[in-house]
């Protein structure tokens, strides 16, 4: 059966509970999520009604954590989010698939995920797909221009202003290299330099102090050196 999964929150801290709460919808795998700030609450939605996931407190107002576990001996998969490293192994000697230790990463919080999934019955949880976009529309004058991602070579700082190359030729934009830089995808562009952004498809040659994109020679900043040595080795443009 296709569904998203119901997660069960159990957290009295209301930034915790909103920061996973949050993490959860970002996965899109996930309906809206159940908060409880107590083991009694927990206790009566669980009485009522099922989660598929239960994301677990240990320190609580009423009671421990561990207190719904032993009332739910059949418990859905459950995470154990704590800062407490020492309740770890007495943690799973209730059966629980992972301790979250806080504050957590976001590629953290999905592997354990991915650990209580495989607690799950047989199903099929099909992400929500987002709609790609692969453009971005910028103001040029009087009017606004649609740039495919892929047809943009690179952008260079021009003043206040921009100039985007394309195959096509150049456009000024008005807009300043830093704030075309927060929202264009960080795949497949990369800041290089601080006057210029450049897109990673298109890069054909690279050398210590500079790129080549297309026939244009780009140098790489000094400040940007290691940030761009990074990402050219995680995309696969150059060797470890």
């Amino acid at each position: 059966m296709e569904h998203k999964l119901v997660p069960l929150i159990v957290e009295d801290d209301p930034l915790a509970q909103k920061s996973l709460s949050y993490l959860l919808t970002k996965t899109n795998m996930f309906e809206e999520a159940v908060v409880c700030g107590t083991v009694t609450e927990a206790f009566e939605y669980l009485n009522r009604k099922t989660a598929d996931i239960i994301f677990l407190d240990i320190e609580l107002p009423d009671l421990s954590g561990l207190e719904l576990l032993k009332l739910f001996p059949a418990h859905a998969p459950v995470v154990v989010t704590s800062s407490h490293v020492e309740m770890a192994v007495e943690c799973f000697d209730f059966d629980v698939v992972d301790f979250l230790t806080k504050p957590f990463s976001y590629t953290r919080l999905l592997r354990s995920i991915q650990r209580a999934t495989k607690k799950l019955p047989d199903q099929q949880v099909i992400p929500e797909k987002a709609p790609v976009k692969n453009y971005i529309f910028l103001p040029t004058g009087r009017s606004t221009v649609r740039f495919n991602y892929s047809d943009i070579l690179y952008i260079e700082a021009y003043g206040v202003y921009v100039k985007i190359v394309t195959p096509d030729g150049t456009v000024v934009v008005n807009q300043m290299l830093s704030n075309i830089e927060e929202v264009l995808p960080q795949d497949p562009f990369l800041r290089i330099h601080r006057s210029f952004l450049v897109n990673l498809n298109h890069i054909n040659r690279i050398a210590t102090n500079e790129v080549r994109v297309s026939t244009f020679f780009l140098p790489i900043g000094m400040s940007y050196k290691e940030k761009v040595a990074q990402k050219l080795k995680s995309s696969g443009l150059l060797n470890e």
